[in-house]
């Protein structure tokens, strides 16, 4: 079970940060958090039960994780993120999660319609990290010119996942 158990806990690490991130006002916290979470989840691996949905699990690991770490920190001043905020905010940030699978494949299926120069722009900027002036320099482009491509191209893919996302409100 533990090869097993280690895919499903390495398939789930981006929804799990996004959903701890979701309840914490910190990304380091978030991700400190996601480390004691997964901790947890290796210590109870026995709990888990093959065949249920492993990412419902893990969410309530982290979601105790998350609640621990805020009673931890709670004589913080100024500290506005209380345990029953976050339960309040628990149940929405599941659900966003839980949308992340699906318009991560539309994203990759909306990238493949790009034009091939836009699929080259998407790559070397987010990628690759290439700054705007290297993107330029490297298709012969001026960086105003991929500053423009890259805000057309974000919109062309918003536009398409948002086609190929189905939300609760069309259901």
């Amino acid at each position: 079970m533990t090869l097993d158990f280690a895919s499903h806990i390495t398939a789930s690490q981006q929804r799990l940060y996004a959903y701890i991130r979701s309840l914490l006002d910190n990304s380091a916290s978030a991700w400190d958090v996601l480390q004691e979470t997964n901790v947890v989840l290796w210590k109870k691996q026995a709990e888990f039960q093959p065949g249920t949905n492993f990412d419902a699990w893990a969410f309530t690991v982290a979601r105790f994780q998350v609640l621990a770490f805020l009673r931890d920190r709670k004589r913080e001043p100024l500290d506005v993120m209380t345990p029953e905020l976050c339960e309040l905010m628990a149940e929405d940030a599941a659900v966003e999660t839980a949308e992340f699978d699906s318009r991560l494949v539309a994203l990759q299926k909306c990238r493949e319609q790009l034009p091939e120069r836009g699929r080259r722009i998407v790559e070397l900027y987010y990628e690759r990290g290439r700054s705007v002036k290297q993107v330029g320099e490297e298709l012969k482009m001026g960086a105003e010119a991929v500053k423009q491509a890259l805000f057309r191209l974000r919109r062309m893919l918003q536009d398409c996942i948002e086609g190929y996302t189905i939300t609760p409100d069309s259901l």
